[in-house]
């Protein structure tokens, strides 16, 4: 491929770029694929040792801390070829070939797998941070993917990327307008972790009331000690909010109608508990399948109406329930299903990867993308709260079809039992855990603002068509939002 036609998919100039292979800007046998199968099975995977990190770990730039697999400190050494140190830069090998991470302090010393590729930059010749930048813009990963090789599974080798062109401008130049993007990219990465506390935070009151019933048992136990109905009341405003009986005496007398509200949700949790299919669950509540609560959403829409912005699949869908991404691409095809605001959509491929998301907009999805809508008995949040739990998700791979590729089966998830509790009790679940979810909103419009702020800059930064004299003030600013 030419000089030229390689320019071009980046959309910069030379004139006041320099120009080298990506080979050549990294150390000696700086770009390294990871072991394959022959020296590295997953029966080599321990419960204690240094991380590995694999395909599924590479998130934006950033790696995904969660479930990483470890080995133990000899397969350590018999791999310590395979080490990451920070400043690396590791890309999906295959399947998604435009993932990258790069490599921080804190994961220094890790290992990656077969499916990964490490680059190792000089930084004698080029910053780490500006490098993962620019392979990070949109225009280096669509071209990125179109000299993969395969159609089916597209796969990149240490010879495509050794070959690929890099344009750089000084490394005082490089050093500058990283800072700036790193910290726009640390403030999404922290707003980000924010939204994963909050939605931990509606999981554990979700867990409480309707898997531990800790009101409805907080009022047995007072009953079965000779306590009055009321006395049963207090306790179970003491689960529901955290305080102890003292604290809510001095809640009562400083916030009288919030105190009056609690109690009044404390009085719609039953005070006994009765047998089921499902073991014992609170007196009055029902059980039964997912579908006597929800349903699969139906409805086309136009793609011509849809942006990335709008369209979900299962590729921009993220893993471990972290929400989604900017669509790459949207699909050929005239129409596709649709989804509205409040809809739950889950990935149907690979139900291990856990994705799932409340939709905060309408869009249009992929057909491997299932969308449930509340039928009125229940809240949407509890619908949400309901399918984020680890027994869903388990299910839906227990009844899955197929080995390499397993798909939920839809009937067998509508046929999923789980409790359905009093539609007043969803409302008071709903109302609790609704200011988790305006904040994160609040976090998602800004991350939306900061990423399309980081994509405005990114190519001017990185081609030198634009400069930040201020840069210290411009990173205060960011990190100050």
């Amino acid at each position: 491929m030419s000089f030229e036609e390689q320019l071009t998919p980046y959309g910069m100039l030379p004139s006041n770029l320099r120009v080298c292979r990506l080979g050549d800007l990294c150390v000696e046998n700086g770009i390294q694929t990871g072991p394959f199968g022959s020296q590295l099975h997953k029966e080599d995977y321990a419960a204690e040792g240094t991380p590995i990190l694999t395909v599924e770990h590479l998130g934006d730039n950033r790696i995904i801390h969660n479930k990483l697999p470890l080995v133990s400190d000899n397969d350590k050494a018999r791999l310590i070829k395979f080490t990451l140190k920070a400043g690396d830069i590791v890309f999906s090998r295959v399947g998604s070939v435009d993932r990258r991470a790069l490599v921080q302090k804190s994961e220094d010393g890790w290992l990656f797998s077969g499916r990964c590729l490490r680059v190792r930059p000089d930084i004698a010749k080029i910053d780490p941070h500006w490098l993962s930048h620019f392979l990070g813009l949109p225009a280096f990963k669509s071209f990125i993917r179109g000299v993969a090789v395969g159609a089916t599974m597209p796969s990149i080798n240490t010879k495509i990327l050794s070959d690929i062109l890099i344009y750089y401008p000084s490394l005082a130049i490089q050093k500058k307008n990283a800072k700036l993007l790193t910290a726009i990219e640390n403030k999404i990465s922290c707003n980000q972790k924010v939204n994963q506390i909050l939605e931990q935070m509606a999981q554990a009151l979700f867990k409480s009331w309707f898997v531990d019933f800790e009101p409805v048992k907080a009022k047995i136990a007072v009953l079965e000690a000779g306590g009055s109905q009321e006395d049963a009341t207090l306790a179970a405003m003491t689960v529901i909010s955290g305080k102890a009986v003292d604290a809510l005496m001095v809640f009562e007398h400083e916030h009288p109608e919030q105190y009056a509200e609690l109690k009044a949700m404390a009085e719609l949790f039953p005070s006994a508990m009765q047998e089921s299919e499902l073991g014992e669950i609170p007196e009055a509540w029902h059980h039964g399948p997912l579908s006597n609560i929800a349903t699969f959403a139906n409805g086309k829409v136009d793609v011509c109406s849809l942006t990335p912005e709008t369209y979900i699949s299962t590729e921009n869908m993220l893993e471990n329930r972290a929400g989604i991404s900017t669509a790459s691409s949207l699909p050929s095809t005239n129409s596709v299903p649709e989804f509205r605001f409040g809809h739950v959509l889950i990935s149907n491929i690979r139900p291990y990867f856990k994705k799932i998301w409340l939709a905060r907009f309408k869009g249009g999805r992929s057909a491997d993308v299932l969308a449930f809508e509340t039928l009125g008995s229940v809240t949407i949040e509890y619908v949400y709260n309901l399918l984020y739990q680890e027994t869903f998700f388990n299910f839906m791979m227990q009844t899955s079809k197929g080995v390499k590729m397993p798909r939920g089966d839809k009937k067998s998830i509508m046929g999923w039992q789980c409790i359905h509790p009093d539609k007043k009790i969803s409302n008071a679940f709903s109302k609790a855990v609704g200011e988790y979810y305006s904040f994160i909103e609040i976090n998602n419009a800004q991350n939306k603002t900061l990423t399309q702020l980081r994509d405005t800059l990114l190519p001017k930064l990185l081609s030198g068509e634009i400069t930040l004299p201020e840069t210290e003030q411009a990173v205060s600013e960011v990190e100050n939002v």
